[in-house]
């Protein structure tokens, strides 16, 4: 997408749910980003998640200075019950969710509402694209280009076009229909794509567009959710045969896909972890899919083992000084219209999309369930707080 036309919609307001836990390192950038947001006519909820640093004095200093900030403490329950606290704490038609680590570009809530605004009730969402950034905030690489708009469960299942848990904003509407964040996924020990649950289920009723622009900083860190390489594999994987159950009109070859692609996610987790068992496990729904993608992801897998092995043998031979000087920018320095690069791979290919793209055109946003306030499973959400 080229440069935007934005809409008057600058008295519209705008929940912002935060949910944090012991997120004092990058707390206060993080607040700092959605005071300067451009849009601010926001309603500003931090819902503290028993942290047990600093970060209810953070959100407290803030919170003295901006009238718009709310917070909120519970117990540790995990980041699904935190949103869920949140969204019921607010009052706003538009709820946009960010984690306490990442960053947004100062026009994203703008932007993001914008897009999402004009349009038809039947579209319920919108969501944006990222770039990484490291401790310091600094951009380390893009994030994926590819993305999709309309009816996308099929491609989104398959592709995971957002791939965060704070690019994605929704009309109170869907919340009404879908319920909260499932927070079961905690309470298992497999949290952390609750964020992709939630996104599946609105694509299971409502249309949903896209700014595929980098206006997220989606941090990377020692301590991030995501840093757990099994759990977040263990999630994917249950996040999306959940999915597969809920939607059993799915054809067999997009059922086939999505598992090939949750499964060349945890493969890659799983062999870095050196858990060969449970790597096997993954290679065998890879090749059920294909037995090339799967001689391929081996083959790939020794190359890069015997790369790092000759890199290590070379570095103990001829040390060699480490540079220290950075060639990146901070990612508030970045022009969100600068083009993001990526996404494309062996496995995801332009031509898969356009295959996955008919089958939602065909198919539309069918819901598995027709009933409002279905959780995943049928289980009705009666307080979206639990």
């Amino acid at each position: 997408m080229t440069a935007m036309k934005l809409v008057t919609i600058s008295g519209i307001e705008v929940a912002v749910v935060i949910p944090a836990y012991n997120a004092s390192p990058y707390l206060a950038q993080t607040l700092q980003c959605v005071v300067d947001q451009t849009h601010k006519a926001l309603e500003i909820i931090i819902v503290d998640d028993g942290s047990t640093d600093e970060t209810a004095s953070i959100c407290r200093r803030f919170a003295a200075a901006d009238p718009r900030i709310k917070l909120l403490s519970t117990e540790n329950r995990g980041v699904a019950a935190a949103r869920n606290i949140g969204i019921a704490s607010s009052t706003s038609d538009y709820i946009a969710f960010l984690d306490a680590d990442d960053l947004w570009h100062p026009t994203y809530v703008e932007r993001m509402l914008s897009a999402l605004h004009p349009l038809p009730e039947a579209w319920g969402a919108v969501y944006a694209l990222h770039r990484f950034i490291d401790t310091e905030g600094y951009c380390t690489k893009s994030g994926s280009s590819v993305n999709a708009r309309d009816c996308i469960l099929a491609r989104h299942l398959v592709f995971r076009f957002v791939g965060n848990g704070s690019g994605f904003m929704v009309r109170r509407a869907v919340v009404d229909k879908i319920g909260g964040y499932d927070p079961r996924y905690a309470r298992q020990g497999i949290g952390g794509c609750e964020d992709f649950d939630f996104e599946l289920r609105t694509a299971e009723h409502f249309k949903i567009e896209t700014v595929p622009l980098g206006l997220v900083g989606y941090r990377l860190h020692a301590e991030a959710m995501s840093a757990d390489k099994s759990r977040m594999a263990r999630s994917l994987l249950a996040v999306s045969e959940q999915c597969i159950a809920r939607n059993p009109e799915l054809p067999a070859y997009v059922v086939s896909c999505a598992r090939a692609s949750a499964h060349l996610y945890a493969f890659s987790k799983y062999a870095s972890l050196k858990d060969w068992q449970s790597a096997a496990t993954s290679l065998k729904y890879i090749y059920d899919h294909s037995p090339t993608l799967a001689a391929s992801v081996l083959v790939r897998l020794i190359l890069t083992k015997a790369r790092r092995a000759a890199r290590r043998t070379l570095r103990k031979a001829w040390p060699v000084g480490r540079k220290t000087e950075r060639n990146v920018k901070k990612f508030e320095e970045i022009d969100p219209l600068s083009p993001l690069v990526g996404g494309w791979s062996r496995f995801r290919t332009k031509a898969l999309l356009r295959r996955l793209s008919e089958i939602d055109r065909a198919g539309g946003c069918c819901a598995a369930t027709s009933s409002a306030g279905l959780m995943p499973g049928g289980r009705a959400l009666s307080n979206i707080q639990s």
